[in-house]
């Protein structure tokens, strides 16, 4: 089991949880482009899927971290659509199984916070923008090493034909802030006082079942141990599936709803051209709201789940407390916390 007793992981362990399954950040490549769009008939979804989930061996021991594809499909017609969740670092062998997958498909649909168009070159390298989206990247980038996996950038072949970018833009993302009055400075201070607000709330829940809560120093000593750090991040993953209430309203209109919005047009459009089976590949914090999109919009049910191995729970990375830049700044963190 995973041994942690203590709950609520800091702040700055949720803002990195939450990196890993919302947004692909990188503006910046080369640009092809899109096209027109159809009507719709509310279906009920009476239960939501899951889109995420730890998988156990039979002493109840974690030793897989999976994400889902989950397929929905109208009650005629014979058009398919496969929510393909996925989490921004995995193992390698998790994004061979993916590229595999995309080939059955007429057309995929794929995340990044990027201009219009944007096609992902080979590997996925690029330089810094100076963007404040390099944060995200940097985040994943520290995070794939401690926790020995791969970046979904460099191991998904983004160069397929039938890939199709369907995303909103960084300006697209400022002018949707822009209509609700807001402007980075508005939102990194409400999400930062939501985030505030939700540790609170659990500290108290903890408190009032005997749960001790976890500290920064706490988180530190974690940081020494990888593998323990990956298991108590596939849990956060599970438990609260670092969705909606996860990422609090602020975050999840920004990262999650807005850019949801921009991915279905596309769909449609792709509808209308007459593809026929579709993939969506997105982030699992997306899928809870795209499933409901699915019914609202396209009048489509779900239709069968399948499960892939995205984290090795029996295997992590190196402490990134050991050496280099990073390792410096984590230990003087780490000295300050106590």
């Amino acid at each position: 089991m995973i041994t942690s007793s203590k709950a609520c992981p800091p702040s700055l362990l949720w803002l990195l949880a939450c990196s890993l399954v919302t947004a692909q950040a990188t503006p910046g490549w080369s640009q092809v482009t899109a096209e027109a769009e159809p009507p719709a008939v509310a279906v009920e979804i009476k239960q939501e899927s899951k889109f995420l989930r730890i998988r156990k061996d039979t002493n109840g021991e974690p030793i897989a971290m999976q994400t889902s594809i989950a397929r929905y499909k109208p009650d005629q017609g014979d058009v398919i659509v496969d929510l393909i969740g996925a989490v921004h670092i995995g193992e390698g062998d998790y994004y061979q199984k993916l590229n595999k997958q995309f080939d059955l498909y007429d057309v995929v649909l794929y995340e990044l916070v990027a201009p219009q168009g944007t096609r992902v070159p080979a590997g996925g390298k690029k330089e810094s923008t100076g963007s404040p989206l390099d944060l995200i990247s940097w985040m994943q980038g520290q995070a794939k090493s401690t926790l020995g996996l791969e970046s979904q950038l460099e191991k998904i072949d983004y160069q397929k034909p039938h890939f199709v970018h369907a995303d909103l833009s960084p300006t697209e993302m400022g002018q949707k802030m822009a209509e609700r009055g807001d402007n980075a400075l508005t939102v990194g201070l409400t999400a930062f006082a939501e985030m505030i607000r939700k540790q609170n709330k659990l500290a108290k829940s903890a408190g009032e079942n005997g749960v001790a809560q976890m500290t920064t120093a706490d988180l530190m000593d974690m940081l020494d141990n990888p593998l323990e750090l990956k298991k108590m991040m596939a849990q956060q993953f599970e438990t609260s599936g670092v969705m909606e209430e996860g990422l609090g309203d602020t975050l999840n209109q920004l990262l999650v709803v807005d850019r949801n919005a921009a991915a279905m047009k596309v769909l449609q459009r792709q509808i209308v051209a007459g593809k026929k089976k579709i993939g969506i590949f997105y982030g699992a914090a997306h899928m809870p709201d795209f499933e409901k999109r699915m019914a609202n919009d396209l009048g489509l049910r779900p239709d069968r789940h399948v499960w892939i191995d995205a984290w090795d729970l029996t295997k992590a990375g190196e402490s990134p407390l050991k050496g280099g830049t990073t390792g410096l700044m984590l230990q003087m963190m780490k000295q300050l916390s106590k």
